[in-house]
């Protein structure tokens, strides 16, 4: 398995930058509650969190996009650099297991988001 590293960082930069963007509007409407006390009776925290989880499934298709083979283990390991990221930036401090659960979510939407890259790469172009 050859792992374009290239490919993964920039797939996580795409999905942090995105990340970054959702975490203004979250601050700006107000539901700033999610970062600390996400529930699931809540729907706009459990709306939040698999929008997150979806801008990983972004960053894996920047992945996928970007990488010759093994299109869904560039998605899924986006979802991984972004977990190793949060827990180095979150050192000393309790995350809520729902954020948790979120961003294991998102490894599987990288994953897809991968394999959505590697069929419109290998798809035939007409015209």
């Amino acid at each position: 398995m050859n792992i374009r590293w290239t490919a993964v960082v920039s797939g996580f930069m795409a999905d942090f930058a995105f990340t970054i963007l959702l975490q203004v509007v979250i601050l700006a409407t107000g539901q700033s509650a999610v970062f600390t006390d996400p529930s699931l009776s809540n729907p706009i925290h459990v709306l939040l969190i698999l929008i997150g989880a979806s801008l990983t499934g972004v960053g894996g298709f920047v992945a996928g996009w970007l990488a010759d083979n093994s299109y869904a283990m560039h998605g899924l390991l986006v979802g991984v650099v972004g977990i190793l990221v949060a827990a180095l930036a979150n050192v000393g401090i309790t995350v809520p297991p729902l954020l948790l659960l979120g961003q294991v979510i998102g490894c599987a939407f990288g994953a897809v988001g991968g394999m959505l890259a590697g069929r419109v790469r290998r798809s035939p172009r007409v015209g």
